[in-house]
């Protein structure tokens, strides 16, 4: 019989000691279950800290949504070219003095083996166009030109926006690389006295801080275009979450030449350079346990690999109903587990154009009733795609309600929706790249049905879990078992997963002492 945990166990129990280097092709230190860049970033820093770490990958290559895809497409003039197409990101934060992915990669010793190409941003909606500078202040110069009457406000909006990140940010170099509350209460108590930016914002809605310096709403709804990349619903966004997406502001936002694969490659390479193991097209069956606390994984084939610890990179709902025995874990967080919102999923359409676009490397549209994004990273790195040409994407969110639409059709509806679908996309983009359709060399387009055969995303969730809502911590009630990624607390984006697989190989080699927030926010 099972026992389940009570609610009033927390999820501090210690960290496993892990002991000299395991001998077995089939023992290790850790596993990963999912090559994402949480699990990756948990995986190359626990690996670079001296442990045998083991990465199981579903799909065919590392990064989930930071990953490329090569398709080889014939020209009109019979000619064949090579385009590089990424499954999702293309523009990184957190690579500022002390950003999460800055310190990850200096941490590890290998950021010089990253090429980056700094991306700029174009916003057209509202009958407003919007070219973003790479200086702050110029930004807020060309806002107060566009809405002269908003000019103080804006002034102070972005002047207190400022001290926010700063504050959210200082504490860096004594938290293990990555932002994080503070480990004692006495050092909260010091934090909300040395930080009263933060502090007097951060669980603040982000609605409430635009309210309280500007009136206009279509500067509000320029100032708040950048949430695409975590939500479809910025009204849920409490200071926290959007302070850090200010990143592409005040330090810029990046494309890894060579695609976004680069990155996740490059945190395999660690593992592998530190003695450990990446396996690709090996899907985790379930996490084993022994006298209540995770022990390893076995795979699909039946293969058991045994570890202490197990990091859970794949969907935090499916890990924790599917993988684990739901018996396992305290009823109410359970509850909790089962009861999350997904989020957002997406309509991705890539497209190999003759000529390279006239765009920015990112260009946010509103136009015929859609917001999407144009990733025209060709713009920074011609590598991707033959002279002359680019490899074009675009992105449209769509709500989670709509997600069972698409999965209730039959395949052949299936496609024809979303071939609907990236023609109106294509109609739309027109407004600011006339003469699309006639480009086109290839099309290629990716509905929620997509995402969940290729990312094994519930309803084809592309951020993990939906904002506004609680999500768990790093650190499960199940001794042993943490979580990395999109669906845990720090949220969805390269940074923000960042933080999360840092922050889970900090607690799991005690860099730094793990904070009383922690433990609590579990229960």
């Amino acid at each position: 019989m099972t026992h389940r945990p009570s609610s009033s166990q927390s999820s501090a129990w210690p960290m496993p000691t892990f002991g000299g280097w395991p001998a077995g092709a089939h023992e290790h230190h850790a596993v990963v279950v999912g090559a994402g860049i949480g699990g990756l970033s948990a995986a190359a820093t626990l690996a670079a800290r001296g442990l045998k770490v083991l990465v199981v990958e579903a799909h065919d290559r590392p990064g989930g949504y930071c990953s490329s895809w090569l398709r080889k497409v014939r020209g009109r003039d019979g000619s064949v070219g090579r385009y590089i197409f990424d499954a999702g990101v293309q523009d990184f934060s957190g690579l500022g003095p002390r950003g999460p992915l800055r310190r990850l990669l200096d941490g590890l010793g290998v950021a010089q083996r990253m090429d980056w190409r700094r991306v700029r941003h174009r916003y057209v909606q509202d009958g407003l166009c919007l070219d973003v500078p790479d200086q702050p202040a110029d930004l807020v110069t060309r806002l107060q030109a566009l809405f002269p009457q908003e000019a103080p406000g804006i002034a102070a909006f972005f002047a207190e926006m400022g001290r926010v990140y700063a504050d959210l940010y200082a504490d860096v170099d004594e938290t293990g690389g990555v932002p994080m509350p503070p480990a004692t209460l006495e050092a909260m108590r010091s934090w909300t006295a040395r930080r009263p930016d933060a502090w007097r914002w951060m669980h603040r809605p982000y609605a409430e801080m635009l309210d309280t310096h500007l009136r206009d709403p279509r500067l509000k709804a320029l100032l708040t275009t950048i949430s695409e990349y975590v939500t479809d619903r910025p009204e849920l966004l409490p200071v926290r979450e959007m302070a850090p997406l200010f990143g592409y502001y005040l330090e810029g936002g990046w494309y890894p030449a060579g695609g976004s694969q680069r990155l996740a490659e490059l945190l395999c390479a660690v593992v592998r350079e530190r003695g450990g193991a990446v396996l690709l097209r090996t899907r985790a069956e379930r996490i084993l346990t022994e006298d209540g606390r995770a022990a390893g994984i076995a795979t699909a084939d039946g293969t058991v690999h045994r570890a202490p610890l197990v990091l859970a990179n794949s969907d935090v709902v499916g890990t924790l109903t599917r993988l684990v025995d739901p018996a396992l874990l305290p009823r109410r967080y359970a509850q909790r587990v089962n009861g999350l919102k997904r989020g957002p999923t997406a309509v991705l359409v890539s497209l190999a154009v003759e000529g390279v676009p006239d765009l920015p490397a990112r260009v946010f549209v509103g136009a015929d009733g859609l917001h999407f994004g144009i990733g025209n990273p060709s713009a920074v790195d011609p590598s991707l795609a033959p002279e002359g040409h680019a490899a074009v994407t675009m992105l449209c969110l769509r709500p989670e309600p709509e997600a069972a639409e698409w999965f209730a059709a039959g395949k052949a509806a299936n496609r024809q929706r979303k071939e609907a679908f990236a023609d109106r996309l294509v109609a739309a983009a027109e407004s600011v790249l006339p003469g699309l359709r006639g480009r086109i060399l290839y099309r290629q387009t990716a509905s929620p049905t997509t995402f969940t055969r290729y990312a094994l995303a519930d309803n084809g969730a592309i951020y993990g879990a939906a904002r506004g809502q609680w999500c768990p911590p790093n650190k499960t009630p199940l001794p042993g078992l943490m979580l990395v990624g999109a669906g845990c607390q720090s949220g969805p984006g390269v940074e923000a997963v960042v933080i999360s697989g840092m922050g889970a190989a900090n607690l799991a080699t005690g860099v730094p002492a793990e904070s009383p927030a922690e433990s609590e926010a579990a229960e």
